[in-house]
């Protein structure tokens, strides 16, 4: 056993409350959270909610509802249904409200299931709030990790005694993890399963009684999310696979890649956060004199099952991307429960506190300058809609995807919080969206009618729609599918790029049917409105 934690440290409640406080800061001081694909996301929101009004025929030409048990449905759920009562845009701030707050009350819940004195190491799990992956909009996947902590929480407060409601209670706990992310219940079923099978190889007894006590319970409750998956998975068996090399997969895995966006700063202070965990895991090897058998030892080697997953898995299957990134996170989340079965004496309690803090308040630091201005330029592309009128289409194309500082540079790293702009128009007024890349995937609520599809029909290149410059072909998608396209979105087109042969293509035909009714003063907006019959070829 180990020895007890000494008492609280003052002030530790009041840190942890005080960094939740200025994460959800973060989330109110600007309209836009400038994310890749969260415009898509409140797009697909908005056409739920109308799709079956009357007057919305327009969406139903366009859009077919899928009726699959889709694993990550849970937060278009909770925007076009729970939350119908506010606007998308204000759904998309109480939801991602709901995230930061829950992923790190699961944290700390999780940790109290093993030992209630070792609540103070949940503030490391604050770095980890505007990761990458949230950063890219997977909105659904950030949500799995606070569900992957309440579900091991559960489990660990109650594996003594697994009776047959708490089984059915950890099945819904699991269930949740399916339908925000199949990655996550994946590593939710490797971690129930590797950790009752410690508990039953540390623990003394007969071979048959002690598997039945361990592994019976996580058993059951994982098969209803399992069955889910099992159909999901088949149905794009024949999906692509692709891998990243090893090296690629040793550095992100070593530098915490996951963690780093936006800026380049970042890629040093999940350097650092990496630095912190290796500390404290020499200092807990110490502590069991490099030899890590005790039963709280499941969780180190938890941590290295994660990392093997991690190395072994592809970067693309069934349809689904950034597995990797998404797997880079687990194995140092594994950690954070490990470092529960120690005591740490005071003045370490108050280092790793004092060190993730001022960690996650750098991070914050970082976000809030470019959030600012990233937020100024997706005004201007909103104010654009203002233009538009409700039912018509709208193709949004994006000539920097990440945006531009004033010497041409991309204003941001890792993420394109620009390339599904448009997005943010159509959460705001019933259009259809011809630019909204979840409708031409197979794993959203929504999907395109297959002979109105702009990314089949209307890209000349597979996604053509989201190259960088476009590649598109107005005329002919109008004569194969029959469709019009009502306005014309531009932004980010420099004046010298103009001349570009791609660019210079595109601007042409659409000066042949379009005409501009609306720019921003710095030019970097550009609305044009298709001409009345009559009007031009």
């Amino acid at each position: 056993m180990t020895a007890p934690h000494r008492r609280t440290l003052p002030g530790e409640p009041l840190l942890f409350a005080l960094l939740l406080a200025l994460h959800l800061a973060l989330l109110w001081s600007f309209p836009f959270i400038p994310t890749q694909d969260g415009p898509g996301h409140q797009a697909v929101a908005f056409i739920l909610r109308q799709y079956d009004q009357p007057d919305a025929g327009l969406l139903r030409q366009y859009y077919r509802l899928n009726q699959e048990a889709l694993p990550n449905w849970f937060v278009f759920f909770l925007m076009s249904r729970v939350l119908s009562f506010v606007s998308v845009p204000m759904a998309e701030k109480i939801l991602l409200t709901a995230y930061v707050l829950l992923l790190p009350l699961s944290v700390r819940y999780a940790l109290t299931a093993i030992d209630r004195r070792a609540a103070f190491l949940s503030i490391l799990s604050f770095p980890f709030t505007y990761n990458f992956l949230f950063q890219m909009g997977f909105f659904n996947f950030c949500f799995s990790l606070a569900a992957f902590f309440f579900t091991l929480g559960f489990w660990l407060k109650h594996q003594e005694r697994m009776t047959p409601p708490r089984i059915a209670a950890l099945a819904l706990l699991i269930l949740w993890v399916y339908f925000c992310h199949p990655v996550t219940l994946v590593m939710t079923v490797v971690a129930l399963f590797s950790l009752a099978g410690w508990r039953r190889l540390v623990e003394k007894g007969k071979l048959v009684a002690g598997a039945r006590r361990w592994l019976l319970a996580p058993v059951l409750a994982s098969l209803p999310a399992l069955v889910l998956m099992a159909s999901f998975v088949g149905r794009r068996a024949g999906a692509a696979v692709s891998m990243l090399p090893l090296w690629a997969k040793v550095k992100h895995l070593a530098g915490l890649y996951s963690l780093a966006s936006l800026s380049r700063w970042t890629i040093l202070l999940a350097g650092v956060l990496v630095l912190l965990f290796a500390v404290l895991t020499l200092v807990c090897l110490r502590a069991r004199r490099w030899r890590p058998f005790a039963a709280g030892d499941g969780f180190l080697w938890l941590a290295a099952i994660f990392a093997l997953i991690f190395f072994a898995a592809p970067s693309d299957l069934a349809g689904g991307g950034f597995i990797n990134h998404r797997l880079n996170l687990f194995p140092f989340l594994a950690l954070i429960l490990w470092f529960a079965h120690f005591d740490h004496p005071a003045w370490r309690r108050r280092s790793i506190q004092l060190a993730a803090a001022g960690i996650s308040l750098a991070f914050l630091g970082v976000f809030a300058g470019l959030y600012a201005r990233i937020n100024a330029d997706l005004a201007r592309i909103v104010a654009a809609g203002d233009r538009i009128e409700p039912d018509r289409t709208l193709l949004f194309l994006s000539y920097a995807h990440q945006g531009e500082r004033r010497d041409g540079r991309p204003l941001v790293f890792r993420t394109e919080p620009f390339l599904h702009a448009g997005g943010y128009i159509a959460a705001r007024k019933r259009l259809v969206d011809l630019s909204l890349y979840e409708a031409s995937e197979n794993y959203f609520p929504i999907y395109f009618e297959p002979r109105l599809d702009p990314y089949r029909h209307l890209a000349t290149v597979p996604l053509g729609i989201e190259t960088e410059p476009p590649r598109i072909d107005l005329p002919g998608y109008q004569k194969r599918t029959g469709a019009r396209v009502d306005y014309v979105l531009i932004w980010g087109l420099r004046e010298d790029r103009r001349s570009e042969p791609a660019v210079g293509e595109t601007l042409r035909r659409i000066a042949a049917r379009y005409e501009e009714i609306w720019k921003a003063e710095e030019g970097k907006v550009n609305l044009y409105r298709r001409k009345k019959t009559g009007e031009g070829p």
